[in-house]
């Protein structure tokens, strides 16, 4: 009985000693919560501090030091006319990056050196092929498709009157000869890391004259002549990257200027693109993706969009997982339908888009000439 008693006893006086320090911790951990999120806390509401900001005057500058005002970063107009009718968007211009305000500036990293262009590889194409021209180098081969041309074999020693030569011969490296060697370039020009940019790189290779030495090597056998030929590339497209080319100014006619829907000899309609193949695969690509025609598959090797035109796209994009897998469970007869074939073929120095219903086997004049229409329609 003594027991019990002692027992209870204790019990009674942990409760005398817990309830107060409970209400203890409480009132700190409430007192805590003010310190950190109250009026004064350290994460404290700050959404009203703009109400208690004050206007400092202007900074003045002392004399004597130079200051370049500094503008309204977002301006807001002065007058605001509401649009009528739906909105839509603008396509964003492209955006012109260059080193010191130039276009064209050589670039380094460790031994490798190429010309950054701020133009498209189209037009920096017809600028080089300009800058050849104007330096009297006939290229040996041209091949547009990757970006390449080589120029012919030059003699340092014979052809020391050739602009060009004339300004590499100073670069040769000491102890290379030139007696008895030629040398030639291959200039390739392939796309930039941002869109509307291109790069060029040149190769340089030398052999005795009349050799029979015609691989590339993986590097220039002289830097140097490599060095001073970019150097004079950069030069010259600096300063007549404004000029009036014939092919450059070609290259920003719009494909569907250049496009026309004609007819062929047994009578089926025809859309006739003067454009290389490259562009004239990613124009009716695009054209197709505008006009929402389904492509179930494509063969760039053949040249060849497989497409559906027993629906659009929305209407595929539409339908749910369901209404797709039942779709599956068509007929044999349906499934074995042959597919329509939006065929490109490279005929001469222009691309003929017909429409088929197999390799040798055209689809219906009506049917061809409708969607070659809506091809030539969202050309862009």
């Amino acid at each position: 009985m003594n027991e019990l008693r002692h027992v209870s006893s204790k019990e009674n006086k942990m409760k005398a000693v817990l309830g107060p320090l409970a209400i203890g911790v409480m009132a700190a951990s409430l007192g805590g919560c003010g310190y950190v999120f109250g009026e004064d806390g350290y994460f404290r509401d700050r959404g009203s501090d703009y109400q208690l900001a004050t206007v400092e005057p202007r900074m003045d500058i002392p004399d004597g030091v130079d200051s370049k005002p500094i503008g309204d970063l977002l301006p807001v107009p002065g007058q605001v006319e509401a649009r009528s009718g739906k909105f839509e968007t603008p396509r964003p211009q492209p955006m012109q990056v260059s080193a010191g305000g130039q276009d064209f500036s050589v670039q380094q990293d460790g031994s490798r050196r190429w010309l950054q262009a701020q133009r498209s590889p189209a037009e920096t194409w017809a600028l080089t092929q300009q800058f050849l021209t104007d330096y009297q180098i006939e290229p040996a081969r041209e091949a547009a498709d990757l970006g390449e041309i080589e120029t012919e074999w030059l003699s340092f020693e014979r052809q020391n009157a050739n602009p060009l030569v004339r300004r590499l011969i100073p670069a040769v490296s000491e102890g290379r000869r030139t007696d008895g060697q030629e040398q030639r370039l291959r200039i390739r020009i392939e796309p930039g890391v941002r869109s509307g940019t291109s790069e060029v790189h040149v190769l340089q290779m030398a052999r005795s004259e009349g050799g029979d030495l015609s691989e590339w090597p993986e590097r220039s056998h002289d830097p140097k002549v490599e060095s001073a030929a970019l150097a004079e590339l950069e030069t010259y497209l600096n300063q007549s990257g404004d000029s009036d080319v014939a092919s450059l100014a070609a290259s920003r006619i719009p494909i569907a200027q250049r496009s026309e829907l004609v007819r062929d000899g047994a009578g089926n309609p025809v859309l006739r693109m003067s454009v290389d193949f490259n562009r004239a695969w990613a124009a009716v690509g695009n054209a197709l993706e505008r006009s929402e025609v389904v492509v179930s598959d494509l063969n760039r090797s053949a040249g060849v969009y497989y497409v559906d035109l027993s629906q659009t796209v929305s209407e595929r994009e539409s339908r749910g997982f369901f209404s797709r897998l039942f779709r599956r469970d068509q007929t044999d007869d349906e499934q074995s339908e042959p597919r329509i074939q939006v065929r490109l073929t490279e005929i001469g120095d222009e691309i003929q888009v017909t429409v088929d219903q197999g390799i040798e086997t055209a689809a219906d004049a009506e049917l061809s000439r409708d969607l070659l229409t809506r091809i030539r329609d969202n050309l862009s």
